[in-house]
C-alpha cells in the first residue's frame, strides 16, 4: 500500500500586493491632479460647422434667446477669419474679451435706455458667463454674441447713436501755466491697484457685471473717460464753456489784485477788469458751485407735465376692468422660464395677448410677418411699458416679479381701484393751486402748480414696522442745517449703546446731551445715564454728519413726521425704498427748497448752497403755506391717462396677490 503525503502549503507575504496597490493609487492620483491643472484644448476648426450653419445656411436655427442685431457685419467678420473663434483662448475668455465686457458694461451703465443692454447682450452674458459647462456649441454662441456686441458698440460710438449728453467728456482740463497761460491738459491716469479678481479665463467664469457697475470710477482701465461731473449732471455740460471763461477771468482778477509784485505772466489780460457787480456775483456763484459739487443737484428746471390723478378717471378704468373680468378673455401666463427679447416659446404668444388686453401692446406695433410666439422688439417695448406702470425696473424681461404682476386678475385689480377711489374721494376735489403729494407705495414725491407737475423725485419712506402715516397738512418752514432731537425709542435702542461704546466718535458726529435748561453737555457716563432715564434729551448738531442732511421741511402733525435730506444717497436707486423710521427722505431737497421759496424773493441754488455749508442753522418761514398730502395710493391714473399700480407695501388693501 502506498501513501500520498501532500506538501504543506507555505504562507505567502502580502507585502508585494501592498506595494503594487500603493503604486497604482499614486499613479492615478498624479494623473488626476495633472488633468485638473490641464486646460482643455479647443480644436482650431471645431466650431466652423456651427458658425457656417447659423450664419450662412440656416439663420433661423440660431439657438440663443438673444438675436444677432448685426447679422451682415458679423457674417462678414467670420468669413474673413475662416469661421474661427475670436474671443476665446481654448475654452476660456481671452483678455480682449474681458476688456470688451468691461467697456460695454461701463458704456451701458450710464445710459438710461434698457435697449443698450440688449444691443450689447449684457443680460445674456450675466446669465451665461458663470459656471457654464465646457461645451463647444456654447463657446460658439458666446463668441458670436461678443462679436455682435462689439459691432453695436462701434456703431454707437462712431455714429453717435448714444446721445452726446449721456457720453462723458474726455479726461482733459484747463490748467494755467506760468509760461504758456491756459492749456487743455490731459489728466494723468490714477495708479491702478493690484487686483486679485479672476480674469475670466477659468472656463467662462470671472465676469461680474455687478461689481463693474458698482465700482468706483477708476476701477477699470477706461475710467479716465468716465470721471467728469458733466455726465452726472447734464446741465453742467451746457455751461462748461462759460464756466471755463469765468474761471480764466477770476484767475486773472485774483492775480491782478495781488499787488505790484506780481510777475509778468500774472498780469496777462484775458478780459476787461471793469466788470459790474452783477457779473461778479454770477462768477462767484459759478465758482461756488464748482468748488462744492458733493451736495449739488444741478440747476433746477421745471418739468411741466400734466398731473392727473382724479377720481373720475379711476371710475372709467374701473368699468374697463369689470368688463374685462366678465368677458372671459383674460388668461394668466403659466409658470415657466424667464422671457426676454429673442425667445421663442408658446408662453410668448400668451404674453402678447395679455398685454394687448391691458393696452400696453397694440396691433400696429407688430412687425409685418412676425412670429406670434417670438419675443420681438415691439413686445419688449410693451413689457417695458407695463413694468413702468407698475413701478418695476423697465428692462423688458419677464421674470418672476413681472410675471406675478401680469397674472394679477382683472377682478383683483378692480377691487384695488375701488379702494383707491375711496381714498381719492377722502381728499378735497381740488387739491389747491400749489401742493405737494407724496405717494407712499410709489416712493414718489410731486410738486404741482396749477395742475402741472413742476418737480418730481424719488423718496424713501418708512419700513413696515415704522409705517409712514397718511397726513394732510402744510409746509410751514424750511430749515437749513437742521438739528435732530433723537426720539425716545431710537435713543434707547440705537444711539445710547453706540454712545456708551464710543463717546468720542459720537461727539465728533455732533451728538450732545441737552439738559433741562437747554445747555449742551458732553457724552459722559453720568449724562448718558440721565438721558437714558428721560431726564435729559440727546441732540445732533447741524452739519455734514447730521442724519437729516442739510435741509428739513417742517410739516406740523401729531406723528412728528417731516421731509428731510439724507446722507444715504444710494437708497434712491433701489426699486423698493422702505428704509426710514417714518419720515420721508428726499432725493432732491435743494430743488424742492428752491421751488417753495421762489415766490419769496431771489432764491436759487447758489443761495441755498451758501446756507447749507458750515454748521449754522437757519430757519425760513413760508409766507405762502403749501398744502402737502401724504397719500397711500396703490392705483391711480396719471396725467397721460395711464392706469398705474403699486404693491400694497403696508398690507392695507387686504389682497395677498398685491403684496410682496
Amino acid at each position: 500500500m502506498s501513501y500520498f503525503n501532500p506538501e504543506q502549503r507555505k504562507r505567502k507575504s502580502i507585502l508585494p500586493l501592498l506595494i503594487l496597490g500603493s503604486l497604482c493609487v499614486s499613479i492615478l492620483y498624479y494623473a488626476f491632479a495633472a488633468n485638473q491643472k490641464t486646460v482643455p484644448v479647443l480644436p482650431e476648426n471645431a466650431v466652423r460647422p456651427h458658425l457656417v450653419h447659423w450664419l450662412e445656411e440656416n439663420p433661423n436655427a440660431w439657438p440663443a434667446q438673444d438675436p444677432i442685431f448685426n447679422p451682415a457685419a458679423v457674417r462678414k467678420i467670420y468669413q474673413r477669419t475662416d469661421y474661427r473663434l475670436l474671443w476665446f483662448d481654448n475654452y476660456s475668455l481671452s483678455d480682449s474679451a474681458n476688456d470688451l465686457l468691461r467697456q460695454l458694461t461701463a458704456a451701458s451703465s450710464g445710459n438710461p435706455s434698457s435697449m443698450v443692454d440688449y444691443r450689447y447682450h449684457l443680460g445674456y452674458f450675466d446669465r451665461t458667463l458663470r459656471d457654464t459647462p465646457q461645451r463647444l456649441q456654447m463657446a460658439a454662441v458666446l463668441d458670436v454674441l461678443l462679436t455682435d456686441a462689439f459691432v453695436s458698440y462701434a456703431q454707437d460710438t462712431q455714429l453717435d447713436r448714444i446721445r452726446p449728453k449721456s457720453r462723458p467728456h474726455r479726461g482733459i482740463t484747463p490748467v494755467f501755466r506760468e509760461d504758456q497761460g491756459f492749456r487743455m491738459v490731459a489728466l494723468p491716469r490714477p495708479p491702478q491697484q493690484a487686483s486679485n479678481e479672476p480674469s475670466g479665463r477659468k472656463y467662462f467664469r470671472g465676469y461680474d457685471r455687478a461689481r463693474i457697475i458698482g465700482s468706483s470710477p477708476h476701477s477699470h482701465p477706461y475710467s479716465q473717460d468716465y470721471s467728469t461731473d458733466d455726465e452726472r449732471n447734464p446741465s453742467n455740460a451746457a455751461n462748461s464753456a462759460r464756466s471755463f471763461n469765468r474761471m480764466r477771468h477770476n484767475t486773472h482778477r485774483d492775480r491782478s489784485e495781488s499787488g505790484p509784485g506780481a510777475s509778468g505772466s500774472d498780469s496777462r489780460i484775458y478780459y476787461n477788469q471793469n466788470r459790474n457787480n452783477r457779473g461778479r456775483d454770477n462768477r462767484m456763484r459759478n465758482s461756488a458751485a464748482i468748488a462744492s459739487p458733493v451736495n449739488s443737484e444741478g440747476r433746477y428746471f421745471e418739468e411741466n407735465t400734466p398731473y392727473g390723478s382724479d377720481a373720475y378717471a379711476l371710475r372709467n378704468q374701473l368699468q374697463k376692468l369689470r368688463n374685462l373680468s366678465t368677458s372671459g378673455r383674460w388668461r394668466p401666463i403659466p409658470p415657466g422660464p424667464a422671457m426676454t427679447m429673442g425667445a421663442r416659446h408658446p408662453h410668448v404668444g400668451r404674453l402678447r395677448d395679455l398685454l394687448s388686453l391691458y393696452g400696453d401692446y397694440q396691433a400696429y406695433y407688430r412687425y409685418r410677418g412676425a412670429d406670434h410666439n417670438r419675443f420681438d422688439r415691439s413686445l419688449h417695448q410693451a413689457v417695458a411699458r407695463f413694468q413702468k406702470r407698475h413701478g418695476l425696473k423697465p428692462d423688458g424681461i419677464v421674470g418672476r416679479t413681472t410675471r406675478k404682476r401680469l397674472n394679477l386678475s382683472p377682478a383683483a385689480r378692480a377691487k384695488i381701484v375701488e379702494m383707491n377711489i375711496r381714498r381719492r374721494e377722502a381728499l378735497p376735489s381740488s387739491l389747491g393751486e400749489r401742493f405737494i403729494q407724496v405717494n407712499i407705495p410709489a416712493y414718489r414725491l410731486q410738486y404741482v402748480e396749477n395742475g402741472q407737475v413742476k418737480l418730481a423725485m424719488n423718496v424713501v419712506v418708512g419700513k413696515k414696522k415704522h409705517a409712514t402715516p397718511e397726513i394732510t397738512t402744510r409746509v410751514s418752514k424750511v430749515i437749513f442745517n437742521p438739528t435732530w432731537t433723537v426720539p425716545r425709542s431710537i435713543l434707547v435702542n440705537e444711539i445710547l449703546p453706540k454712545a456708551r461704546k464710543n463717546p468720542t466718535g459720537m461727539e465728533n458726529m455732533g451728538y450732545r446731551v441737552v439738559s433741562g435748561s437747554g445747555e449742551y453737555l458732553p457724552l459722559t457716563s453720568g449724562n448718558l445715564s440721565a438721558a437714558g432715564a428721560g431726564s435729559y434729551l440727546m441732540r445732533q448738531m447741524g452739519g455734514e454728519e447730521n442724519v437729516l442732511g442739510r435741509i428739513k421741511f417742517e410739516i406740523p402733525n401729531k406723528h412728528d413726521v417731516y421731509l428731510h435730506d439724507t446722507r444715504a444717497r444710494t437708497l434712491f436707486s433701489l426699486t423698493d425704498r422702505g428704509y426710514s423710521h417714518g419720515c420721508i427722505r428726499l432725493e432732491k431737497p435743494r430743488h424742492l427748497a428752491e421751488a417753495l421759496l421762489r415766490p419769496q424773493g431771489s432764491w436759487d441754488q447758489w443761495r441755498i448752497g451758501q446756507l447749507t455749508t458750515g454748521e449754522e442753522t437757519t430757519e425760513v418761514d413760508l409766507t405762502r403755506l403749501v398744502n402737502i398730502y401724504i397719500t397711500y395710493w396703490t392705483a391711480w391714473v396719471d396725467g397721460q391717462g395711464n392706469l398705474n399700480f403699486r404693491p400694497d407695501i403696508y398690507a392695507k388693501d387686504g389682497l395677498t396677490d398685491n403684496q410682496f
